[in-house]
């Protein structure tokens, strides 16, 4: 059975806590013929895990990319899983290997541009700093499954998917959000005191749903626009 990409990171974690060796070099990146290179300051949260995103251009092509930083991940001592449990859920070619000394993973993806560039995604996880997140923040749709919070920015984001009719899981949200004192103030879009939830419900692969819920804190209240009256 293959595992979940969520699962994969666990189980590399796991592994690596239970390996003895001397402390390595840090890493850092090298990526061959950059010619852009663009910083994300802040650290972001997912699933109570620090990650560090960058993103770069690179002049070289994908797979002379790929084969430079397969190596430099082999020369770092880094445990890259088997091609038989690797998940791949995005189209442009990707690979997670781990440093079992200082838990922390590191991703790479890349995605080709049409001017014959490379566009380099790089992103850190440093699973030793994992913290417990709490529970979510606005309802999940019984049955939801991979479950991911994420901080950034001052936002919140939840992101799940389930088995289940679009229209169902709008009226689900339409229930609970109404229950919980939030008002809808324009289609997927909830207010009440001080916050607001933007709920977005997209089909998903396999039949399933896929749902996101962007929670941002406001500086005022926000009501509903008031029904327009004839002109007299």
């Amino acid at each position: 059975m293959q595992l979940s990409a969520r699962a994969w990171v666990l189980a590399l974690a796991l592994l690596g806590a239970g390996v003895a060796s001397a402390q390595r070099p840090t890493f850092t990146w090298d990526v061959p013929r950059v010619v852009e290179s663009v910083d994300v300051p802040d650290v972001m949260r997912a699933d109570g895990i620090p990650v560090k995103l960058r993103s770069v251009k690179s002049a070289e092509k994908p797979e002379v990319i790929v084969q430079h930083l397969v190596k430099r991940f082999e020369a770092a001592g880094f445990f890259i899983p088997p091609d038989g449990h690797r998940t791949q859920r995005l189209a442009e070619p990707q690979l997670t290997a781990l440093d079992t000394d200082r838990l922390i993973s590191y991703t790479f993806i890349l995605q080709p541009n049409p001017d014959g560039t490379t566009t380099v995604v790089l992103g850190e996880a440093n699973l030793g700093m994992a913290r417990k997140e709490q529970s979510a923040f606005a309802p999940v749709f019984p049955g939801g499954t991979d479950v991911m919070q994420s901080d950034m920015e001052g936002a919140r984001t939840l992101t799940y998917s389930v088995t289940a009719e679009q229209g169902k899981v709008r009226d689900f949200y339409l229930k609970e959000l109404r229950a919980a004192g939030f008002t809808e103030t324009s289609p997927g879009t909830w207010h009440r005191t001080g916050e607001e939830l933007r709920v977005a419900i997209r089909p998903g692969p396999a039949g399933r749903v896929v749902v996101i819920i962007l929670r941002r804190t406001t500086t005022e209240e926000v009501l509903p626009p008031k029904p327009e009256t004839g002109k007299r």
